[in-house]
């Protein structure tokens, strides 16, 4: 059951990460992503589907499973996954979660360049 919960996990990961993508492709005509942190610096994030789907993982899922441990982690992972999509496409809180996502990620990366000082 495990693994077929993180093989399953895996794929939805993926397909929001082409979809996002694709999503951003018509929107721009470049895999890139702007987001706003909050330094107020704006950084561009380039666009690949292994590492977004990464991206996604980190920062859906594993914070997810974390908050609620077990079965009710596990179906809240799953219900957000399905509800950032629309088919092949991103749903309109799909585009929310990934803004979340990225924003939570460049934070990130800002506060252990900061602590690297």
């Amino acid at each position: 059951m495990a693994e077929s919960y993180k093989q399953y996990t895996d794929s939805l990961c993926q397909k929001l990460a082409k979809a996002y993508i694709r999503h951003v492709m018509k929107d721009s005509g470049r895999p890139v992503a702007f987001v706003n942190a909050e330094n107020g610096q704006r950084v561009q994030v380039m666009l690949e589907e292994a590492s977004t789907a990464t991206c996604i993982h980190k920062g859906l899922v594993n914070p997810a499973e974390k908050e609620y441990p077990g079965l009710t982690g596990r179906a809240f992972v799953i219900h957000m996954l399905n509800i950032c999509l629309d088919g092949d496409e991103i749903s309109e809180e799909g585009l929310d979660v990934m803004k979340s996502v990225f924003a939570d990620g460049v934070a990130s990366y800002f506060e252990r360049e900061k602590s690297n000082d």
